[in-house]
C-alpha cells in the first residue's frame, strides 16, 4: 500500500524511528477498509436503471397524478439512505448518492409543480435548490454543494431578471451573505462573491436604471466586505477583485472603440460621484489591503467615457498593466496575472485601431512580433530574477 512504501521510505531517511514507525502501521492497520463494488454487479445496476427510467418514461403518461410524485420522492429518499450506508460501511461514493438525491429533490419539485398544475414558473424552484445546495454544503461540507448552489444562485438571477421585485433581491443578497460569511473555505467564498457581484447587475431591472456604470459601483460596494472578514480572507480575495477590475476596464475599452455606447445615459454628475467613489476604495484599499488600490482607477471611467475616441481608456489600460508588471516584480510578486492582462490589453488595443486598417499578413506579422517582445521581456525578468537570487 502507500502508506507502507512511505512509511518504509521515511524509516530509511531517518525521518522517524522505528517505535513512530510501528505506532502509525498499527494505527493504519486499525482503519475500515473501503469495499468496492465488482464491475459487473455495478453495470447491471446501470443497466437495470436505464430499463427502469425507460419503462417509466415510457408509461409516464398513463401513470397517476400521485403515483408520479411518490416515485420521484422515492427516488430521492433512495438515494440519500444509500448516501448514508455508503458512509457508514464504506462503500461507493457517498457524495454522489447525496447529489442524485439532490437532483431528485429538484425533480419532485418540477413533476409536483407539473403534475398539480402549481406553477413551476419565475424562481420558486431555483429558490429551493439555492437553499437545498447550501443546506447540502452546511451539513457535508463538500465543494460539490458550492458548486451546486452556486449553479441555482445564477439560474435564479437569470430567471428572476426580468421581473425581480425589491424585496425578492434584498433576500437573496442577504441569504448569499450569510452564506458567505458562515463559509471557511476559498472556494465557497469566492462563489458567494460571485453570486453577491452578480446580484449587482438586476439594479438594471429593478430601478430600469440605463447607467453603464453599474458593473463599476457593484465592485465598489463589494469592498465594503474587506471591512468584515479577516486578514487572511482579503488576501485571498483580492485577486478575485483584481481579475473582475481588469475585466471592467477591458470590456469598457473594447464597447467604446467599437461604438458611440449611444443606448447609455450617462450624466457628469454620475461620473463625478464615481470618481469619488473610487477615491474612497482607494483609501480603504491602502489601510487594508493595498494590492486592491489598482481599483481606484475604474473611478476615472465615467470620465473617459465621454472620450469617443477611446483613446483615454486605451491609454489607462495600457499604463496599469505596465505598472502592475513593474510593480509586482519589484516586490518579488507573482507576474502571470499582470502578463494575462497585459496580452489581452494589447490584443484589444490592437483589434480596435489595427484590424481595419492593415491587411491580414502584416496584422498576423506583427502580432507575432509583440508575442516574441512579450515572451522576451519575461525570459529577461526571470533571467535577472535568478541572477539576483544566485
Amino acid at each position: 500500500m502507500e502508506w507502507e512504501r512511505k512509511l518504509a521510505q521515511w524509516r530509511a531517511e531517518g525521518l522517524i524511528d522505528q517505535e513512530t514507525a510501528e505506532r502509525i502501521q498499527a494505527f493504519e492497520t486499525r482503519q475500515p477498509k473501503k469495499r468496492k463494488l465488482p464491475l459487473l454487479l455495478i453495470i447491471g445496476l446501470i443497466f437495470f436503471a436505464l430499463a427502469v427510467f425507460s419503462f417509466i418514461a415510457a408509461n409516464w403518461q398513463a401513470i397517476p397524478a400521485i403515483a408520479k410524485v411518490g416515485m420521484v420522492v422515492l427516488l430521492m429518499w433512495i438515494f440519500y439512505v444509500l448516501a448514508h450506508f455508503a458512509e457508514k460501511k464504506h462503500f461507493g461514493h457517498p457524495v454522489i448518492f447525496r447529489i442524485l438525491g439532490y437532483v431528485m429533490f429538484g425533480a419532485s419539485l418540477i413533476v409536483t409543480g407539473q403534475t398539480f398544475h402549481l406553477g413551476t414558473g419565475s424562481s420558486i424552484v431555483p429558490w429551493a435548490l439555492f437553499i437545498a445546495a447550501i443546506a447540502h454544503f452546511f451539513i457535508w461540507r463538500h465543494a460539490a454543494f458550492t458548486v451546486l448552489a452556486f449553479i441555482s444562485g445564477i439560474t435564479i438571477l437569470t430567471s428572476a431578471a426580468p421581473g425581480i421585485g425589491l424585496i425578492e433581491w434584498l433576500l437573496f443578497i442577504a441569504v448569499t451573505l450569510a452564506w458567505f460569511f458562515l463559509s471557511k473555505d476559498g472556494p465557497t467564498m469566492i462563489f458567494s462573491w460571485l453570486l453577491l457581484f452578480g446580484s449587482g447587475f438586476l439594479v438594471w431591472s429593478i430601478w430600469d436604471i440605463d447607467s453603464p456604470l453599474v458593473p463599476i459601483w457593484t465592485l465598489f460596494a463589494l469592498t465594503l466586505l474587506l471591512l468584515l472578514i479577516p486578514q487572511d480572507k482579503q488576501k485571498l480575495l483580492s485577486p478575485l477583485y483584481l481579475i473582475v477590475g481588469g475585466i471592467q476596464l477591458i470590456v469598457f475599452l473594447a464597447i467604446r472603440g467599437e461604438s458611440d455606447m449611444a443606448f447609455a445615459e450617462l450624466t457628469m454628475p454620475e461620473s463625478i460621484a464615481l470618481a469619488v467613489a473610487g477615491a474612497a476604495v482607494l483609501a480603504l484599499a491602502y489601510f487594508r489591503e493595498r494590492h486592491l488600490m489598482w481599483l481606484g482607477v475604474l473611478g476615472l471611467v465615467g470620465f473617459m467615457l465621454f472620450d469617443e475616441t477611446a483613446i483615454a481608456l486605451a491609454i489607462v489600460a495600457e499604463l496599469t498593466a505596465l505598472a502592475y508588471l513593474i510593480i509586482a516584480q519589484r516586490q518579488d510578486q507573482p507576474l502571470a496575472l499582470g502578463f494575462v492582462y497585459f496580452i489581452v490589453v494589447q490584443f484589444v488595443i490592437y483589434v480596435i485601431y489595427a484590424w481595419e486598417r492593415l491587411d491580414m499578413s502584416l496584422f498576423f506579422l506583427i502580432g507575432a512580433i509583440l508575442l516574441f517582445v512579450l515572451s522576451g521581456i519575461a525570459w529577461w525578468l526571470n533571467r535577472k530574477k535568478e541572477g539576483a537570487v544566485t
